[in-house]
């Protein structure tokens, strides 16, 4: 059965379908009966089709040169995804998450070179990203959920909580999703090279467990590479905290870390938000994040802080960031938004101070 409707939590619009069964043949009952062997009940499985599209317009100026480029979002870029579940029997459910992104020009690849010296923008960056966020099967009930396949580790998330409503363009990762290309002056230094959040290990093909209640949850997650990782999170009233520790294993620089964050909303739309992670790569580097904002008129608006120390192979280095933002939902599904945001770098030589003036529009279905 065809069915369109809007989720009554984020207002998107999705297209959902019901799938009677007759016999247990279905993508999410063998994958949930190959793992867990739990037995079929014949209830419908249900298909949920939603995505976005996030694009910007970016004023830039590393201090060499300087122009306009239009980019798509890498903050949350722009992207599809499909949802799929269904009752399994004895109070168990299974189901599917596969979520692919599709941008053409990221903001995160905009590169120096794609500035021309007439300043009104030339090359546009990075050209296309397709890429697949989410390919995962997973079932729950009373035990909790158990989640194989790529997806979010259980310390993803861990320095990211932010209840200001600027996060489409201002986070504690934006420095790198917004200019992560682009370098400081004639440096040579780019700023995804010396400005990290220490988001734990982002996605990864591994096995998750997640439990707890509404209130407080908890995760644990193994990826290839021996990749290990642990979070918390507790989201009651006005309060946003989450905690996480990580292992890299044999993966990338094999680095052990952990990360903190909290936010807080008062009900009269003032927020507060605080960020710090690390981790145990050369140099011991690590970042801190503060952020104030303020809800009003269904607009939001922010000024946040954010410091990188010694991320870099060789020397060490002090990158921060400070920026303001703000956002409107000016329909169900639709926002605007603006930001200013200017990017230093400390202890070397020729690095000017990146400036950029970026305004875009987020459309969700």
């Amino acid at each position: 059965m065809y069915n369109p409707a809007k989720d009554p939590k984020s207002g998107q619009r999705s297209i959902t379908m019901q799938i009677r069964q007759r016999r247990p043949s279905s993508l999410v009952t063998l994958a949930a009966s190959a793992a867990i062997l739990f037995p079929l009940s014949g209830h419908a499985v249900e298909f949920t089709l939603s995505g976005q599209v996030n694009r910007l317009l970016m004023a830039v100026d590393y201090g060499a040169v300087d122009g306009i480029v239009h980019a798509d979002n890498s903050v949350s870029g722009t992207r599809w995804r499909i949802k799929g579940q269904g009752d399994i029997g004895n109070g168990k459910t299974a189901g599917l998450y596969f979520e692919n992104q599709l941008q053409s020009n990221p903001s995160n690849q905009v590169t120096a070179a794609s500035l021309d010296t007439d300043g009104t923008g030339g090359n546009l960056g990075g050209g296309d990203n397709f890429s697949v966020r989410q390919a995962n099967v997973w079932v729950k009930g009373a035990f909790g959920k158990v989640t194989i396949g790529q997806g979010d580790g259980a310390a993803n998330g861990s320095s990211e909580a932010d209840k200001s409503g600027t996060t489409v363009v201002q986070y504690v990762g934006s420095s790198e999703d917004l200019l992560g290309s682009m370098e400081y002056g004639t440096s040579t230094v780019i700023v995804g090279d010396v400005r990290v959040s220490f988001d734990a290990l982002s996605r990864s093909d591994n096995i998750r467990y997640d439990g707890g209640n509404g209130t407080t949850t908890f995760a644990a997650s193994l990826g290839n590479g021996d990749k290990a990782e642990l979070g918390i999170k507790y989201k009651a009233n006005n309060l946003d905290f989450r905690a996480g520790y990580w292992d890299a294993g044999d993966s990338g620089t094999g680095a052990s870390g952990a990360a903190i964050s909290a936010s807080w909303g008062e009900e009269t739309g003032l927020n507060f938000t605080g960020s710090y992670a690390g981790d145990d790569s050369a140099g011991d580097p690590n970042n801190i994040y503060l952020k104030v904002g303020f809800k009003t008129g269904g607009s939001a608006y922010a000024v946040d802080f954010s410091e990188t120390t010694d991320h870099r192979d060789t020397g060490s280095s002090d990158a921060s960031a400070i920026s303001v933002a703000w956002a409107k939902n000016v329909l169900k599904g639709v926002e605007v938004y603006a930001s200013f945001r200017i990017e230093s770098l400390d202890n070397v030589a020729d690095a000017d101070d990146i400036t950029a003036l970026i305004g875009g529009a987020r459309v969700k279905f």
